[in-house]
């Protein structure tokens, strides 16, 4: 064993370049993997801590706006306590006590001792009617510790804790913190009130619906101001998105970089094969050689591995802060979990290890001469086999394309087919991609020397035989470029179509939804309230989508309408104006898009008698079962509706029930505080969401700055993968040292070997762009047939990667050219490259 470790370290100082590059290429990898889930878990667990820290454990509190003269009475608190969708309520009472040693009344919180107070408000020790707890700050101030005597009131209570300052939970900066009974009596003695509590915490049963038991604690009284303990909906999606996109980024990490190490593995195998040739022949086994390589890979992926480790546990603090920065997301921790990240290494480690005993396998089951007859192998030949799987592939990927947008279930199925087409058409092209490569430099050689000189044919001619060999340098620069074109066309689709979407959506600079599918909101009330707002200038409404059916007409004939204000949408301009005709007012008037009468034959001025379907319990609809809702005149057919819908009635002419408050369009003076005051009643309406133009705009610009972490990543996966392929390269044009040397010594000068270089390396990196700005483009097409539309190339990104590769090359590669063509001939002939 002594032996088999001494030669395979032996091995290794003979071929240092190669492996420090490889370990320092696991390093990279394992660095950017682990920095990325380690950014993206701590983003997810940071959401959860705010939320926490501001709400506890509770799901929503409940109570009275304090200008409202009305209380929550122990019969109120009954009643909600008794809801079957409660599943813990804790009390809080809320008053401003005397401190004596100060003077002054501080913010005082009167708690029971249970989970959801102790959350909420951080306390840990329980609170009889003797003792209290206070923050920090105030603590200090007092110079009082725990188990101290505090004057509250002109009562005495012992101190039993101090918690820290909660600024983040929005009540004052100073607390103190008493027994529930403690406040209330106060309260109910200073006020002459019977209020059982100021506002209650509730927690709902583990499988109830948080807005639909909101809904209902507000049946007990309209009045209720309800807030849900909930994280901003646009921030969790966006978290989540990156939280995918960051996995998927890594494993095209550890992909590119097992690539890499493949590449860089199967030259030092190379370099190292006639020894292992000569060892076998004196006598060493299979399994000996393996061994040697397994040590070697090992040792490369430990050293690699552990570096990266210890290079991600360095440069966390400065990588989240950068990070943050980047995204416009604050107070990201720089928590090193080292479980977690000792579990991701070990994975890498695993799957990197996969990869390189691949080619070692190979290596150890060929006999000695074969090795070295292999081992300088030039000339490949390319089987029927290839040509023939990559039709078939090509076959059922166009099967697949065709069956995603034709089969009934292309709903369905579709999305899936297109995926696996994507698998197939990359396959097909990994296997006919040597062929065409072959093919096309044998056609492009003789228009190339007439272009670039001889120095450009000596160069491809020696390339073409070596193509095969050097596929997995080639292919690596094209599935850089497939990652780039396919992300950078996808971010800038996404980004344009956002900003169209929302022009179309925000007819009205604020739109007030229900997040309730049965919303019980009386319309004509919130419409006034929102109009009587200082700020806003118009408002106009709309329910939900109803379906009914004309049974005057000659066939079956559904019509998918919703109700809406006429009068205060056409003043909006949400409505064409029109006059009412002959028999029609607004209680029995109907409007209907051009596209909807034309497919139904209808004229201005005709009646319909309309129908509404009855339901099940369950919301399904009974078949044959209709009731007459009366007669409607279709009073106007404008060009098309708003939000595309088929049929306006008026709120006034409503006999159909199967509707409910859907959404508010709202102009206003001033947006911004519009706003605010629009959020003032949500206490009111709890499943109300209010968002406007600004906004969505302002999100939809914080949208694409947490996506620019995405970008900044890829933007170091590309240079990664550059290092790479530069690194790879470099050994490649290493390797031939003794060819350069040959045609040196037929005459070629030094600047001519320097150009044939250059050549070689140009045109691997020009190959694989090509192919790559190909597939990447035929990859984003297909995906794309998920959601058929428009989609925009980011020519800059695609430009500024190709002319960075081929302008660093261009500068590297000069001086490894220089350096090899300056080496002196005589050693450089005698020189084996081993």
């Amino acid at each position: 064993m002594k032996t088999l470790r001494g030669l395979a370290f032996r091995l290794f100082k003979s071929n240092k370049f190669i492996v420090f590059s490889s370990i320092v290429s696991i390093a990279i990898s394992t660095m950017l993997v682990l920095s990325m889930v380690l950014f993206s878990f701590n983003a997810q667990d940071t959401l959860k801590s705010q939320l926490k820290q501001t709400y506890g454990e509770m799901d929503l509190s409940v109570g009275f706006e304090m200008d409202q003269g009305e209380i929550l009475t122990s019969i109120l608190v009954k009643e909600i306590h008794q809801d079957k969708m409660v599943d813990k309520l804790s009390k809080v009472s809320i008053a401003h006590l005397n401190l004596n040693k100060l003077n002054t009344s501080i913010y005082t919180v009167g708690v029971e001792n249970d989970y959801l107070a102790k959350s909420r408000y951080h306390f840990s020790k329980p609170l009889n009617k003797n003792s209290v707890a206070m923050n920090k700050g105030l603590a200090k101030d007092l110079h009082a510790k725990v188990g101290d005597k505090v004057l509250i009131e002109n009562k005495t209570y012992t101190l039993a804790e101090t918690v820290k300052d909660l600024s983040a939970t929005g009540v004052a900066p100073d607390m103190l913190i008493l027994n529930q009974k403690n406040v209330k009596d106060y309260i109910q003695a200073k006020e002459k009130s019977s209020a059982e509590a100021t506002y209650l915490l509730i927690k709902a049963h583990k499988n109830e619906s948080v807005l639909k038991l909101a809904d209902r604690i507000k049946s007990y009284n309209k009045n209720l101001r309800i807030v849900i303990a909930e994280q901003d909906a646009g921030v969790q999606n966006n978290l989540q998105s990156l939280h995918t996109f960051i996995i998927v980024l890594s494993a095209l990490v550890l992909i590119i970089t097992s690539l890499i190490l493949i590449s860089n593995f199967e030259l030092l195998l190379y370099k190292m094969k006639n020894q292992f040739a000569i060892m076998r022949s004196i006598g060493a086994s299979a399994k000996h050689i393996s061994k040697i390589i397994i040590l070697q890979s090992t040792v490369i992926n430990t050293v690699g591995t552990g570096v990266g480790f210890l290079l991600t546990f360095c440069s966390q603090r400065y990588l989240y802060s950068w990070l943050g920065k980047v995204s416009e997301i604050s107070s990201f921790p720089s928590d090193f979990n080292v479980g977690t990240t000792i579990i991701l290494t070990v994975v890498m480690f695993v799957i990197i290890q996969f990869f390189l005993l691949v080619p070692a396998y190979r290596s150890t089951k060929v006999l000695p001469l074969k090795t070295m007859q292999k081992n300088e192998k030039i000339n490949y030949s390319f089987s029927k086999t290839r040509i023939i799987v990559f039709k078939v592939l090509l076959a059922l990927s166009l099967f697949l394309v065709i069956g995603s947008q034709v089969f009934p279930t292309r709903g369905t199925y579709g999305p899936g087919m297109l995926l696996i087409t994507v698998i197939l058409v990359l396959l097909a092209f990994i296997l006919i991609f040597p062929i065409i490569v072959t093919k096309g430099l044998k056609w492009f050689l003789p228009y190339g020397q007439k272009i670039f000189g001889k120095e450009f044919y000596i160069a491809v001619k020696n390339l073409i035989p070596q193509v095969k060999k050097n596929t997995m340098i080639i292919l690596i620069i094209c599935g850089l470029m497939i990652i780039t074109v396919f992300g950078s066309i996808t971010f800038r689709t996404i980004q344009i179509n956002g900003l169209t979407y929302l022009k179309k959506e925000y007819v009205m600079p604020i739109i007030v939804e229900t997040r309730l599918d049965d919303s019980k909101i009386d319309v004509e009330e919130l419409t006034r309230k929102a109009e009587q707002l200082p700020d806003v200038k118009s408002v106009s409404n709309m329910s939900n989508q109803g379906l009914g059916e004309i049974l005057n007409s000659k066939k079956i004939a559904d019509i998918r309408y919703n109700v809406v204000d006429l009068k205060r949408l056409q003043k909006q301009g949400l409505l064409e104006h029109f006059s009412y005709v002959k028999g029609s007012n607004k209680e029995n008037s109907i409007i209907v898009s051009e596209k909807f009468a034309e497919s139904h034959d209808l004229k201005v001025g005709q009646v319909l008698h309309l129908g509404m379907y009855v339901e099940n319990q369950d919301e399904s609809i009974i078949e044959g079962n209709i009731i007459p809702k009366g007669d409607y005149v279709v009073t106007a057919i404008p060009n098309h509706l708003l939000d595309n819908n088929e049929a306006f009635l008026d709120w006034k002419s409503n006999k159909f029930k199967d509707v409910d408050f859907y959404r508010l369009y709202i102009d206003a003076t001033d947006v911004k505080a519009a706003v605010k005051e629009i959020e003032g009643l949500k206490s009111q309406y709890p499943e109300l969401k209010v968002s406007s133009y600004d906004q969505s705009v302002k999100a939809n610009e914080m949208f694409y700055q947490r996506w620019g972490i995405f970008i900044v990543v890829i933007a170091t996966l590309v240079v990664s993968t550059m290092v790479g392929v530069f690194n790879s390269l470099a050994n490649n044009i290493y390797s031939k040292r003794k060819e350069f040397a040959v045609l040196r010594a037929m005459g070629m000068t030094p600047k001519s070997i320097r150009k044939v270089i250059l050549s070689q390396v140009n045109l691997y990196i020009t190959i694989g762009v090509i192919c790559g700005i190909v597939m990447g483009l035929l990859v984003t097409l297909i995906l794309l047939l998920m959601d058929p539309g428009k989609f925009v190339i980011d020519y800059k990104t695609i430009l500024s990667v190709v002319v960075s590769m081929l302008v660093i090359s261009t500068f590297l590669f000069s001086y490894v050219s220089r350096k090899i063509s300056g080496q002196d001939l005589s050693i450089e002939l005698t020189n084996d490259n081993k």
